[in-house]
């Protein structure tokens, strides 16, 4: 089974760095519970901007797919446009580099 993993950046607009910290935890603590979510981290590539990095490690595709289609995240997906300058989403399956064995991910 291949895994997925996933990750998006977030930039929010000045006046909503609250707003979406706030929607982040939200949307994190709901998606730890799901089956299938491995991990699911929040990072700060700068707190004072609020600018966040999100990186998910789901099972497989359909883990993932149940993820984005979770209420949970199809609310995030409608707040969030209101409360970022910017947004990129990067997908890797699986992320792994070859050349270097302690990037690979084990699977099933």
């Amino acid at each position: 089974m291949t895994k997925k993993v996933v990750a998006a950046t977030f930039l929010a607009k000045p006046d909503a760095k609250q707003a979406l910290h706030d929607w982040i935890v939200k949307t994190a603590h709901a998606s730890r519970q799901e089956i299938g979510v491995e991990k699911y981290l929040i990072n700060f590539i700068d707190k004072q901007l609020g600018h966040y990095l999100l990186v998910g490690i789901y099972s497989s595709e359909k883990a993932f797919d149940d993820h984005v289609n979770s209420e949970h995240v199809e609310n995030f997906l409608k707040a969030v446009p209101d409360l970022v300058t910017e947004n990129f989403t990067y997908v890797a399956t699986p992320l792994e580099n070859e050349s270097d064995p302690k990037s690979r991910v084990e699977t099933s």
